[in-house]
């Protein structure tokens, strides 16, 4: 039962909830004296429990051996959090907190988060918590208290989701391929909550969302893997199960040519592989091709191993068969042995439908728009199965598919933004479709994409445009279009993401100066003007981009005025790990890193796989940050298997320099020893 229901029983219940979050692990209320000062303080965050509305419970918790209490945020239900977590961003926010949004994953071993597990289920808490300082503190309360003031006084109202679920998936694929990983969890929760999607369906997105985070362990750990696989999950769930298997271990023992130990490991905790091998395997990456092909090689599938060493020859550089495998597996075939020499093995067909004699196949950028305008279910299947990996790149297509997008009606404009994460999962670096990713950008400001996943993709279909070195009249048009309603999304609760971009834009080949500054001054006046809710690292990056850009914009250090309540506080030792596939914006991180935290060291990484000299970094790293637009699991994977238990591993809010500085501070505040005055 949750906060905002009524029932028999409701205030027994009550009282068991307070009885198990004020006891062991909680020494806020240890008298329970009716007269004491914290029985006063507390009462009006009791009555508001006891009240049984719809505004959120806020209750304080000191853990024995914490300097500070942190606030526990109970939205009435799942379908309340969202705009829970909006009311605390926009009452506490950064100003007074380290509020991220997220929504709490809370230990039932707790015996804390244990209590309020029971009482109102997963999904519904946040935890708020400010620095020890005692006016940090004052003013993070002062600001919850007037939340609730707010709350409660606001008229009863529903709280139920009003998007689409196709809008819904589509978002969180664009979130995903954007790197804005708060926002994909926040779409995740939402869907969960209640959207109709089968659980099956749910289970895929966790799967995507953690093998692009290298999430191996979280993965292969999830309850109803199983029955994933044995309904025959799509390509890309697949390719994501078989990757995750060969992350640790199995990487390990491949890697030192222990040919013996990798069989061994993968007999042993590779039960779900067998189901698996029976696909496409064309578009896979190295890992899940590295699994395939020791699988084939124990089991002695003459056929299948004989497919996956023709479909990948050796090659100098990234093999995704490492040589110890294709040695064997060649000695296993023997010279002028051809397939099928061995007993054909029996693999389970997978649940997909077949496709329809009048739904044509999709093979082509411009047949995914179409197909997608027209509301053809081929499209949706498209790019469920990732097909668009086995065609040319966009760039290939780019005034067609570009010419396409400007010619939708509505409605067509609204169903093909699902490709949109596609889109920037199979952008090409040195080929960027500049055209396709303008009109892009134009559907989304058309339709007030605004959330922070929207923004992200914002930020990356610009990076694409900007990248392809626009002329003159593209590149004063393109910052036009940014700038027409800025007041709509610029603001401090948005300040990495803004940053991101004004960066973006002082980092790229500008041809235009003024157009850029008629951008950039309105961007950072936004946050200059709120300065007080800035982190300390987004205030010193918004007076740097100021300065560095020339727009006569005074901004003081950081240390005076109100920045000084929200000192950096970072020791000046340790070692961090920034890994992007960006090297402009790593380069720019780690200057400003470095000028906020001199003493630390810096490594930086961009490799697309696991390397000797990436094992080595990760190994020696105190915090690592991953930026994971675009990034692929033989990297993120092969990161987190590498890195140290006492690592902090933390990814990105999206692929900018400030994106990447504001992950790298919060790591460094949980990885390392903060010396506070």
């Amino acid at each position: 039962m949750t906060p905002g229901q009524n029932g028999t029983g409701r205030s027994d219940q009550i009282e068991r909830f307070i009885d198990g979050f004020f006891g062991e692990g909680n020494t806020v209320w240890t008298d329970r004296e009716p007269t004491s000062d914290a029985s006063v303080r507390l009462a009006p965050f009791l009555e508001v429990l006891r009240s049984g509305g719809d505004a959120p419970v806020v209750l304080p918790r000191k853990k024995p051996t914490a300097d500070a209490s942190e606030a526990y945020v109970i939205a009435a239900d799942q379908a309340q959090a969202t705009a829970t977590a909006e009311m605390i961003t926009a009452f506490v926010g950064t100003t007074f907190s380290q509020f991220d949004g997220r929504r709490a994953r809370l230990d039932p071993a707790d015996p804390v988060e244990r209590a309020v597990l029971e009482f109102a289920g997963a999904h519904t808490t946040f935890v708020v918590r400010s620095g020890a300082r005692t006016k940090q503190q004052a003013r993070m309360w002062d600001a919850l208290r007037m939340m609730l003031q707010v709350a409660i006084a606001k008229p009863a109202r529903l709280w139920h989701l009003t998007k689409p679920l196709g809008r819904l998936l589509a978002e969180f694929d664009a979130a995903l391929a954007a790197g804005e990983n708060s926002a994909s969890a926040a779409i995740l929760d939402q869907l969960a909550a209640g959207t109709g999607l089968s659980g099956t369906n749910l289970a895929h997105l966790r799967i995507k969302r953690l093998a692009r985070l290298g999430q191996s362990e979280q993965l292969l750990q999830l309850p109803d893997l199983a029955d994933v696989v044995a309904a025959g999950p799509p390509r890309p769930v697949q390719e994501a199960i078989l990757a995750a298997v060969y992350d640790g271990p199995l990487s390990d023992a491949l890697t030192a040519d222990d040919l013996e130990s990798a069989s061994n490991y993968l007999t042993e905790h590779g039960r779900l592989v067998p189901a698996l091998l029976n696909v496409e395997h064309a578009g896979f990456g190295p890992s899940a091709i590295a699994v395939m092909t020791l699988a084939a090689y124990v089991r002695s599938d003459v056929q299948l191993l004989r497919d996956l060493l023709d479909t990948h020859p050796a090659l100098p550089v990234d093999a995704p068969i490492p040589n110890v495998l294709r040695e064997a597996a060649q000695q296993l075939l023997g010279p002028g042995l051809t397939a099928p020499a061995a007993p054909v093995q029996t693999r389970p067909t997978t649940t997909e439908p077949e496709t329809a004699a009048s739904d044509p196949v999709i093979e082509s950028w411009p047949a995914l728009i179409q197909a997608l305008a027209a509301g053809a279910p081929a499209a949706a299947r498209a790019l469920r199965e990732q097909a668009w990996l086995r065609w040319a790149n966009p760039a290939t297509y780019d005034h067609d598919v570009a010419a396409l997008l400007d010619q939708l009606d509505d409605t067509g404009a609204l169903q093909v933004w699902a490709a949109v994460g596609a889109f920037l999962d199979a952008d090409a670096y040195g080929e960027p479709a500049a055209l396709t990713a303008h009109a892009l950008l134009r559907n989304a400001l058309a339709f007030g994409r605004y959330t922070p996943g929207d923004l992200a993709v914002l930020v990356a279909l610009t990076e694409i445009v900007l990248r392809s070195a626009p002329d003159r009249t593209t590149y004063v048009a393109l910052l036009a279009d940014l700038g027409s309603e800025h007041e709509r999304w610029a603001g401090p609760h948005r300040a990495s993401l803004i940053l991101d971009l004004v960066d973006l834009l002082y980092r790229s080949a500008c041809p235009d100066s003024s157009a850029r500054a008629g951008l950039a001054l309105p961007l950072l006046t936004s946050l200059w003007a709120h300065r007080g809710r800035l982190t300390a690292d987004q205030d010193a990056f918004a007076g740097q981009l100021a300065e560095e850009m020339a727009l006569g914009l005074a901004w003081p250090a950081v240390g005076d005025g109100e920045a000084a309540e929200q000192p950096l506080g970072l020791r000046q030792s340790g070692t961090v790990l920034l890994y992007s596939l960006d090297g402009a914006v790593l380069a720019r991180a780690a200057d400003a890193l470095t000028r906020l935290a001199p003493g630390l060291r810096i490594h930086l990484s961009g490799d697309r796989v696991g390397t000797p000299q990436l094992r080595q970094r990760v190994r020696a790293s105190d915090v690592i940050i991953i930026a994971t637009r675009c990034a692929q699991h033989a990297a993120t994977g092969f990161i987190r298997a590498q890195a140290r238990r006492t690592a902090v591993i933390k990814e990105a809010d999206g692929s900018g320099s400030a994106s990447l500085i504001r992950a790298a501070v919060d790591g460094l505040r949980a990885g390392l020893t903060v010396d506070q005055p």
